[in-house]
């Protein structure tokens, strides 16, 4: 009978007692679990900084979403965890304990770089929270909507909230390789090497962005100006004395018109040295191409308008008092077809075809007149010839 007492007892402290200290261990983390889940979702609720990250994360649906009851849940089965991992060590488990205590030993572990890159992050909202309010609350007292909306029309136009929504998030990107690298994570290096080249690109963008808007800026005056200047010298009569047709009721003066020719030309200067300023050779290349191009275009444009003003000046001077007006029609059309192709080749399209073009009118206009001059002055030229054999 004391034998298998003996055994009883020896089987009763090789497995009941870890049994109980497993149970123990059980009931004492599953009650600091529930204790701890309610307190955290005590505090959450207590709070609004969950559901504004949630609102954030999901686009305004946080209110739909048990915020609260799901932090609580996570830190729960969280602290289980370890619980089940202590329960399985006092009951000598070790063959399922090993490769849990490998999980957890990974996760504590990172605990700090996430803990430090949360800090970064939070650091991060308070200032990028501050600045937008601060930029806002300034563009709203300089009237900048109301600018925008009286000169483009659009009073629907909140300028001012998205430049300070552009200044909330250029902050986060500001702050973002710094919380990459508190996390310690080799595979975010191609993440933290884009947005590094994106804050080294940020300079010249807003380089770039601020030599455009200065060329706007005077562009926006020299238009002003030319347009006084030119309706100040009878500008606006011009079409007219070219033999045009005036402008309709309501519609745009040949001033306006130059004015904004004038504004289209320093745009697009301004444009090219905003491109040159963001060092993309292909763009800049491009950009200085279509430059060229535009002044090649508005230099043709004055050749042909010269053409016109000589022309009409020559077809009057010709005609006046019923003077050979066919002489005048000629005139007329030799001064245009020549000022029309000087205009053509200013724009480098197709020179080959326009020399060619133009080559052949003026033989063609030669040959026809030394026929019709042959053809017309025959009996002339045949008296002129037996006078020379008489003599």
């Amino acid at each position: 009978m004391s034998q298998y007492s003996d055994q009883l007892l020896a089987l009763g402290a090789q497995y009941g007692i870890p049994l109980l200290k497993a149970l123990a261990i059980f009931a004492v983390g599953w009650v600091v679990a529930k204790l701890v889940s309610l307190a955290v979702s005590k505090v959450l609720s207590k709070t609004d900084w969950d559901n504004r990250v949630a609102t954030y994360v999901t686009g305004g649906k946080a209110k739909d979403l048990p915020v609260e009851e799901g932090v609580a849940k996570l830190i729960y089965w969280l602290i289980m965890l370890f619980v089940l991992v202590a329960v399985l060590q006092a009951l000598g488990l070790t063959i399922i304990t090993e490769p849990l205590n490998a999980l957890l030993i990974k996760i504590t572990s990172f605990l700090p770089q996430l803990l430090a890159a949360a800090a970064l992050g939070f650091v991060a909202w308070l200032v990028a929270s501050a600045l937008r309010i601060v930029v806002r609350n300034l563009l709203t007292a300089f009237q900048l909507d109301q600018k925008v909306g009286e000169s483009t029309g659009d009073v629907a136009i909140s300028l001012s909230k998205t430049l300070a929504d552009a200044v909330y998030y250029l902050v986060f990107l500001l702050f973002l390789p710094q919380i990459l690298d508190a996390l310690e994570m080799d595979g975010l290096a191609p993440v933290r090497d884009m947005v590094g080249q994106i804050l080294g690109f940020l300079p010249k963008l807003l380089g770039a962005a601020a030599v455009f808007f200065i060329f706007y800026l005077v562009a926006r005056i020299v238009q002003r100006l030319a347009t006084n200047l030119l309706r100040t010298v009878g500008f606006d009569a011009l079409p007219q004395k070219l033999g045009f047709a005036g402008p309709a009721e309501g519609g745009t003066s040949a001033s306006v018109a130059a004015g904004y020719v004038v504004l289209t030309v320093l745009l697009a200067m301004g444009l090219v040295q905003a491109f040159n300023t963001l060092e993309l050779a292909v763009v800049s290349e491009l950009a200085n191409e279509l430059l060229q191009g535009l002044f090649n275009i508005l230099v043709a444009c004055v050749i042909f308008a010269a053409g016109l003003f000589l022309s009409q000046l020559a077809y009057r001077a010709l005609s006046r008092d019923g003077r050979s007006p066919t002489l005048a029609l000629v005139v007329r059309a030799a001064i245009l077809i020549f000022t029309g192709a000087m205009a053509l080749h200013r724009t480098n399209l197709a020179e080959e075809i326009v020399n060619l073009a133009f080559g052949a009118l003026i033989v063609g206009l030669a040959l026809a007149a030394g026929l019709a001059f042959g053809l017309g002055g025959r009996e002339a030229a045949a008296r002129a010839i037996e006078r020379w054999q008489e003599r």
